[in-house]
């Protein structure tokens, strides 16, 4: 069945737009490539705030966009079945008739993230389709990651929520409204299939921003124009799991490059950091923030080497998939490549330990033409993984059996 024959009503996240950080931009490239399949029908956003429609139908044209009101209030902590996370996004009264006089002939409803499965849930069940919903992560390992980074009454929040977050996981994983999962990380599907999920695919990151990974080919493909070599870090710098490997690099591994390479720059590029992360980058030597910027390609560019030092959080790391389909050399922690077909050593450089991160980062900044053959390498994988039209047929199939009748708990979408 082609995907012409496909009308998904679809559930973000969240607002995207602009989008500014890496699940952001993994939710444009995924509306993008719904586009592209002429798949999607109606985008329903979850909203803290109104959103600028201009900029929605900037990229999905006629295709109906519906806000609905996220509910932040603190009481949602104390939801009788749901966590925060999926209770402050309620499904607002009327919202499947709505839809069912948009969209009468839907054939399905595909989720983008689990925060968002109380709507989905609710449109599926009153509206009679079958649900996949994507999965960025397992989101009670990233909340307990957020445990360590907090503290005072905001740590016993998060120990909360984390709790409550991995009872409603495990329920979910079970119901019988999910199709299928689509899991970013291959290690969160052998997990999610291992707790008893009856259909999961890893469905690896999609392309983001118009033009997905051409877009990042108008790049120059050898890294590093400027005339101080510049190793660069990207990533909302609000965000606790951000700020630890931040504090990792600067502490253990920065120290060491600027030693060998003592005119080497360390430019931090991302949204929202506090005062305090600017008065702490401002006394390491050697160190630039870049912030709010409205486009991160001039970093990239003239970028020597990106780090990605992720020592806590869980799913795939965003940032990565940007470095590598940027074609820049890059030195990252296990943890980060973790769900991903990369190959250490020839697709980017992985280490946990300090020394030899800095290591790495030394000799790529060293060696400029091992370095240029190590991100091409990683480009041309990362766009292999990331190709939104083989990753798109993934979730057709999905939807394909649900209308087939048999399914077969066997079946190999991959």
């Amino acid at each position: 069945m082609s995907t012409e024959a496909h009308r998904w009503i679809v559930v973000a996240d969240s607002e995207f737009l602009p989008a500014r950080d890496g699940g952001e931009r993994e939710q444009q490239g995924l509306v993008e490539a719904t586009l592209a399949a002429n798949a999607l029908r109606a985008l329903v956003i979850p909203a803290k705030q109104e959103l600028d429609l201009r900029a929605y139908r900037e990229l999905v044209g006629d295709i109906c966009v519906l806000p609905v009101h996220r509910r932040r209030s603190p009481l949602m902590l104390l939801h009788p079945r749901h966590p925060f996370v999926v209770a402050s996004r309620p499904t607002p009264p009327g919202l499947a008739n709505r839809l069912r006089s948009l969209v009468p002939d839907a054939t399905g409803i595909f989720v983008l993230s689990y925060k968002s499965h109380g709507i989905g849930d609710r449109l599926a069940r009153d509206l009679g389709l079958p649900m996949v919903v994507r999965q960025h992560n397992r989101e009670s390992d990233y909340h307990r990651s957020l445990v360590e980074g907090s503290h005072g009454p905001r740590r016993l929040v998060m120990r909360w929520e984390s709790a409550r977050i991995a009872r409603d996981e495990a329920r979910h994983d079970r119901s019988d409204l999910v199709t299928a999962f689509a899991d970013i990380a291959a290690e969160d599907a052998q997990r999610r299939r291992a707790a008893g999920a009856r259909q999961v695919m890893h469905v690896p990151p999609f392309v983001f921003g118009r033009g997905g990974a051409d877009r990042a080919g108008a790049l120059p493909r050898q890294a590093g124009r400027g005339d101080r070599p510049r190793v660069v870090f990207l990533g909302a710098l609000d965000v606790v799991t951000n700020l630890v490997g931040l504090d990792w690099f600067v502490d253990r591994v920065w120290p060491q490059v600027r030693a060998a390479v003592p005119d080497a720059v360390f430019e931090v590029v991302g949204a929202r950091p506090s005062a305090a992360l600017r008065e702490r980058l401002g006394t390491v030597p050697g160190s630039e923030i870049q912030a709010d910027v409205p486009s991160v390609e001039p970093y990239l560019e003239r970028a020597w080497v990106t780090v990605n030092p992720a020592v806590a959080g869980s799913g795939v790391n965003i940032k990565l998939v940007e470095y590598l389909q940027a074609g820049r050399p890059t030195v990252s922690t296990s943890l980060a490549t973790r769900g991903l077909d990369l190959r250490s050593g020839v697709d980017l450089e992985v280490h946990d330990d300090p020394g030899a991160f800095a290591q790495a980062v030394i000799r790529l900044l060293a060696d400029r033409e091992s370095a240029a053959a190590m991100a091409a390498n990683g480009r041309a994988t990362i766009r292999r993984l990331t190709d939104p039209t083989r990753n798109i047929a993934m979730i057709t199939r999905a939807f394909e059996q649900a209308r087939s009748p048999r399914m077969s708990e066997e079946h190999d979408y991959q």
